[in-house]
């Protein structure tokens, strides 16, 4: 999957509110080295949920892996889409898009050969579709892998009068 390259636009609010810094080189790059990621899906009742997930950056989505009957799991298979948010020291990224099952075996290697990469302790195998965990001999435990195909990533800067940027793909 290419790439797109986003054109940056001011958000209407707040009012005078200056485009950040920021370009979308640098957000790619936050977002790739970014530790922390927090995703948010729809409950059925149509409450946020929003937990703590670990992330990659793969051909402009970011990739994370679920167990199956998780939650946040449960709810992309109700609703796809969903909020990923990166905070930052200067400036916070949220990326709004919807999240795609990755069944690609070629793709889901390439997600599972990032993990170790940036995640030192966590080294998923693939195997029919889905990520296991070494610790899993029995393979009992599957992990789906979902990647988020962006329509939107805002920036909001935290100085200067919070700054902000959209950049809509």
């Amino acid at each position: 999957m290419a790439e797109s390259e986003p054109t940056p636009g001011q958000l209407s609010s707040p009012r005078g509110a200056p485009l950040t810094a920021l370009g979308w080189a640098d957000v790619r790059t936050r977002v790739a080295e970014a530790d922390d990621f927090l995703l948010a899906t729809t409950d059925p009742d149509g409450r946020p949920h929003v937990v703590p997930v670990l992330g990659v950056w793969l051909e402009g989505s970011v990739c994370f892996a679920t167990f199956r009957q998780a939650r946040k799991a449960r709810n992309l298979v109700r609703n796809n889409g969903c909020s990923v948010t990166v905070a930052g020291h200067d400036v916070d990224l949220v990326l709004e898009g919807t999240a795609h099952l990755v069944r690609n075996a070629a793709r889901l290697q390439k997600v599972a050969d990032l993990f170790p990469v940036k995640y030192p302790w966590w080294h998923p195998f693939v195997r029919d579709g889905e990520f296991y965990d070494p610790a899993d001999i029995d393979l009992k435990d599957p992990r789906h892998v979902y990647a988020v195909e962006l329509a939107q990533v805002f920036a909001f800067g935290k100085a200067d009068g919070f700054s902000a940027t959209r950049w809509r793909f």
